[in-house]
């Protein structure tokens, strides 16, 4: 596995953050007064099942409770599964085979 500078690893994460950002599962992006870190609590665990080459259906399933369980929308509401086929092919395409340990300075 390739290991990441500390500047890569930043950028790997922005990235990933405006991904879930444009994707905004609650609506709230396109007003400017809402806080831009409102999906943060997503980006580290979907980078982590993404760095594992995890299923696309258990990211699916993953983001889908958090959205239920954090967020409150309706279970049945929900549909990840197209940002998830973006994030995967974001990851594939920009970050394949780096993990989550920076390299040594």
């Amino acid at each position: 596995m390739r290991r990441l500078t500390r500047d890569q690893l930043r950028q790997r994460y922005a990235e990933l953050r405006d991904l879930i950002n444009r994707w905004d599962p609650i609506g709230v992006m396109d007003d400017p007064a809402w806080r831009r870190d409102e999906y943060d609590c997503l980006v580290g665990p979907v980078l982590r099942h993404l760095e594992a080459g995890h299923a696309r259906e258990v990211i699916v399933n993953d983001l889908t409770h958090e959205l239920a369980d954090h967020f409150g929308l309706d279970r049945a509401a929900i549909q990840p599964h197209d940002f998830v086929e973006r994030a995967t092919v974001w990851s594939a395409d920009r970050w394949a085979g780096t993990g989550p340990v920076p390299a040594p300075d």
